[in-house]
């Protein structure tokens, strides 16, 4: 959703800002502890490496590591610095430990590492990193929208009628998909949506829950109505309008990006814009915020432990937290070795494990996070599906049983931030693919 800010951030120009940081912290925290921003030594680093102060550069670039441990554009960068330096193997250590993680980088043509390009090591892991190309594909169609220009996000599944919900951005309206795979409108415009991001079906009490908000790449967009987001509580019978739970965009903007039931009907829905996590609990039915803040910055996809004591939260600048919703203190999920847990957009448990689309790394990926028994670590990563062709900007999922259901080509780059829309010819029809888990 995310890049989202989280996704994703939603907003296009914030996403390709997180993009280009790819800013996350791995260690964990406990609630309220306090961590210096680490883009401060980002930005001394950019400054004395254009001082050609390399040893400068390098010292900063360890500082913000140390701040973001196992960032790889951090540890990109650091192996720059390293060569820059003459220190050959520190720059190999931390170029492989790059490539080891999966991640592409076209170091064969950076200058930074002109000093290695002769050696045999180095030459390893641009092989590496050639390798780090190739497709996983373990996905197959499950369907295609016959409409362009969507700009799809979330997708819902109701078991009971056997229907699919897709959201749109840009056309501000939900389409549901039945059996038959015709694609009809759910809700639209008139029912006050906004663009239509995350979706959950209640199939026990027939409620369709929804995130809107108001974003220049929708349609019909108007500049005071930027930062207002809501959460809408459609009858899945009829498709009226239920409840809608808004929030105003003074003092602060919002967007509520995703949302989660819980087995009682509480909702729990996440801001990506000001970090909070929202709540309506179903006795109240109110919307209040849960938890708010520091340490979050770009709160996007969430999901229940199976017992539904803790949450799962992925921040997509800062991985993984995990929230005992008791005592609401949270600590942040450790990757696996030689790992990133960064980008992370839609998240959804299975299993002792996360399944997560991952569309703020290079390749975007589907993954699976085989979960410590105690939820605070990551024991391994596997990859679902990496360098398929048909992806552009994977978003969110659903699972369906066994199997886990995902928007493969959300398009968000079609559309930018003065909502003006791609060509018709660059324009595809939205697929969502499906894999077994």
């Amino acid at each position: 959703m995310k890049r989202q800010l989280a996704f994703l951030a939603i907003l296009l120009a914030l996403t390709c800002l997180l993009k280009t940081e790819q800013a996350w912290l791995s260690s964990s925290f406990a609630q309220g502890e306090q961590v210096k921003d680490y883009r401060y030594f980002v930005e001394q680093a950019t400054k004395t490496y254009k001082e050609k102060n390399y040893s400068a550069y390098l010292e900063n670039m360890e500082m913000a590591l140390a701040l973001r441990p196992n960032h790889p554009r951090l540890m990109y960068n650091l192996a720059g610095a390293h060569a820059l330096l003459g220190n050959k193997r520190e720059a190999l250590l931390w170029l492989g430990r790059v490539a080891g993680m999966g991640m592409i980088y076209r170091a064969d043509r950076d200058t930074d590492f002109d000093s290695l390009k002769e050696s045999q090591e180095f030459k390893a892991i641009l092989k590496k990193f050639e390798e780090n190309k190739l497709p996983i594909n373990h996905s197959s169609r499950a369907f295609t929208i016959p409409e362009k220009g969507l700009i799809t996000e979330g997708i819902a599944y109701d078991p009971q009628s056997e229907t699919f919900y897709i959201s749109s951005v840009r056309k501000r309206k939900i389409l549901g998909v039945g059996i038959d795979g015709a694609a009809k409108d759910f809700a639209t415009e008139r029912d006050g949506l906004w663009s239509v991001l995350g979706m959950k079906v209640d199939a026990r009490r027939r409620r369709l829950w929804v995130t809107s908000a108001a974003i220049p790449q929708m349609e019909n967009y108007r500049e005071e109505e930027n930062g207002r987001a809501a959460i809408f509580k459609f009858d899945l019978a009829t498709g009226k309008l239920l409840k809608k739970y808004e929030l105003p965009n003074r003092p602060e903007k919002h967007l509520l990006g995703d949302l989660v039931i819980n087995s009682a009907g509480d909702v729990f829905a996440t801001d990506s814009v000001t970090p909070a996590l929202y709540r309506i609990d179903h006795a109240k039915d109110e919307l209040e915020v849960f938890i708010k803040g520091e340490p979050f910055v770009s709160m996007q996809g969430l999901d229940f432990s199976e017992d539904e004591d803790e949450l799962f939260v992925a921040d997509y600048s800062k991985g993984i937290f995990v929230i005992d919703l008791r005592t609401r203190k949270f600590f942040n999920v450790s990757p696996a070795p030689d790992s990133t847990l960064l980008g992370i957009d839609g998240l959804y448990f299975y299993k002792q494990s996360l399944i997560g689309t991952q569309n703020g790394t290079n390749p975007q990926r589907i993954i699976r996070l085989r979960l410590s028994r105690n939820y605070r670590s990551v024991e391994r990563l596997e990859i679902l599906e990496a360098n398929n062709p048909l992806f552009d900007e994977p978003t969110l999922g659903v699972r369906v049983k066994e199997t886990f259901y995902y928007i493969a080509n959300s398009q968000w780059e079609s559309v930018n931030n003065k909502g003006e829309l791609a060509p018709a010819e660059k324009l595809r029809e939205p697929i969502i693919l499906k894999v077994k888990l």
